[in-house]
């Protein structure tokens, strides 16, 4: 599945978004033509539960919301109240029922590795989750890190783009973050290739470009080159 992280931006009007549309009716066009958003506005506040209610009536019932977990859980490393974060957060999540996507973990470049934190957090969330997690700082990329969230049927984010942009490939499922400011033609037909290959291998595979004026128009496509350029069982897998 590809999409951006968000999609409420003024500045996609007269590019993506008719400049009319109304505020209310973006994510309904959004999801008519890309089949999945990362949610970021759950990392800073919890969303009221007529919010996600109104998000998951705009849109289809394949479409999915990736969730971004709020940065008490992540930003913290004492984690106090944990349970309670948890306890919230899967209030929030379960809120956009069977179209929940995976909960993205993505803890601060200030963050070294701490031994047994990704263990704290996994024993509290719901064992029907698909969980992700993002490490900006590079102590936490290794070999014992990637293995661990496997076993665990987790997916280690890769950040393309960025500093610290983490293995590539790792994960019980594929979720990628594409963060540069531009991707050229044969830039975009290299990750057409490579996701194609993950879905050919039986791995769910999730990409989410920066929210940025040409996101949602690289999302597009990128989901066309994978759709009409390879297999037909890699089409319908997207």
């Amino acid at each position: 599945m590809v999409g951006t992280s968000g999609f409420a931006y003024a500045s996609w009007r007269g590019s993506f978004y008719p400049r009319r549309l109304k505020p209310a009716e973006m994510l309904a066009f959004y999801a008519q033509r890309l089949p999945t958003v990362e949610v970021n506005t759950t990392f800073y506040r919890t969303q009221p539960d007529e919010v996600v209610a109104g998000w998951v009536a705009a849109v289809q019932s394949d479409f999915r919301f990736a969730v971004k977990a709020h940065r008490r859980i992540t930003h913290n490393r004492r984690m106090p109240n944990l349970e309670e974060a948890i306890r919230v957060l899967a209030i929030e999540a379960n809120g956009f029922g069977d179209r929940l996507g995976p909960v993205l973990f993505q803890l601060p470049p200030t963050a070294p590795f701490d031994e047994g934190r990704i263990e704290r957090i996994a024993a509290l969330l719901p064992s029907y989750w698909r969980v992700a997690f993002q490490f900006r700082h590079r102590s936490w990329h290794t070999l014992q890190v990637a293995d661990l969230l496997e076993r665990m049927g987790a997916a280690l984010v890769h950040g393309d783009g960025e500093a610290e942009p983490g293995p590539l490939g790792r994960g019980a499922f594929l979720y990628f973050r594409l963060r540069r400011d531009s991707y050229s033609s044969q830039r975009l037909t290299a990750w057409a290739r490579r996701i194609a290959g993950y879905l050919e291998g039986g791995r769910d595979v999730y990409v989410y470009f920066k929210h940025e004026k040409l996101g949602p128009h690289y999302a597009q496509q990128l989901l066309l080159r994978v759709r009409t350029s390879f297999r037909p069982a890699v089409q319908t897998a997207l």
